[in-house]
């Protein structure tokens, strides 16, 4: 392991989900290792399937694998800090 990466792995970062799907549309994946996740920390990757047309994916890791992406969970979470807190503009006044 890098020098760098010390607890700074894809099982401790808000990006990685546990044994989440490599599809983009699936909700699960039951054949999933329980040391394994998807990487989210960018959009889904268009790949040829074993059918006919293209399918988006996510890429699978090792939840000890390092990389320069992580972010730790709690840490602004995964939109960076700019989460919409919502707040009423209006008030209803009663006739």
């Amino acid at each position: 392991m890098l020098m760098g990466c010390v607890g700074r792995n894809c099982g401790s970062c808000t990006w990685w989900e546990r044994q989440g799907p490599q599809l983009s549309k699936a909700k699960r994946d039951p054949s999933a290792a329980a040391d394994t996740g998807t990487c989210q920390a960018h959009a889904p990757v268009v790949v040829q399937g074993d059918g006919p047309f293209p399918v988006s994916m996510f890429p699978v890791t090792h939840e000890t694998r390092c990389c320069g992406e992580w972010q730790g969970i709690g840490s602004n979470g995964p939109d960076g800090g700019e989460t919409v807190i919502p707040f009423p503009t209006a008030t209803k006044i009663a006739a």
